[in-house]
């Protein structure tokens, strides 16, 4: 069952409400095991950020320094990492920009316990971020602050 998943994330031009849904069928499956052998469930909340497609508008906007510095020491120390396959960069390719597109193949979930939040995010969103200008929600910016 967990291959079918897997399978579907692969898709190039998922969006993060596309992603959320995935990841709430996965928690489902998670919490109906738990259940099946009395163990408590998870109930959380996720939120993707940064899964970007061409074909819809994004958030654009700086971002400090001290975020993207602290985002790259999550990514490299803490929450979850996945591999989901290979992506490219949709906005590098229409520019035809091949040579300094972004490229990744895994994505992170950091838990905000407090607020039952599981954030998930590509690698790419270090890409989007320095090349493109996407700028991720504030609460998920204070939340990478806070931590």
């Amino acid at each position: 069952m967990l291959e079918e998943h897997i399978y579907i994330l692969i898709e190039d031009k998922m969006k993060n409400k596309e992603v959320e849904q995935k990841h709430l069928e996965w928690q489902e499956s998670l919490n109906k095991t738990l259940l099946e052998n009395g163990r408590p469930i998870e109930d959380y909340k996720f939120v993707a950020v940064g899964y970007l497609s061409i074909d819809e508008e994004f958030e654009k906007g700086e971002v400090s320094a001290n975020f993207l510095t602290k985002l790259k020491i999550l990514w490299n120390e803490g929450g979850t990492t996945m591999s989901l396959g290979f992506h490219e960069c949709e906005f590098c390719i229409d520019e035809e920009n091949y040579e300094g597109r972004g490229k990744s193949s895994s994505e992170k979930t950091l838990v905000d316990r407090k607020n039952k939040i599981k954030y998930v995010f590509p690698e790419m969103i270090f890409h989007y971020i320095t090349k493109h200008k996407f700028k991720p929600s504030n609460e998920f910016i204070e939340f990478v602050m806070r931590i």
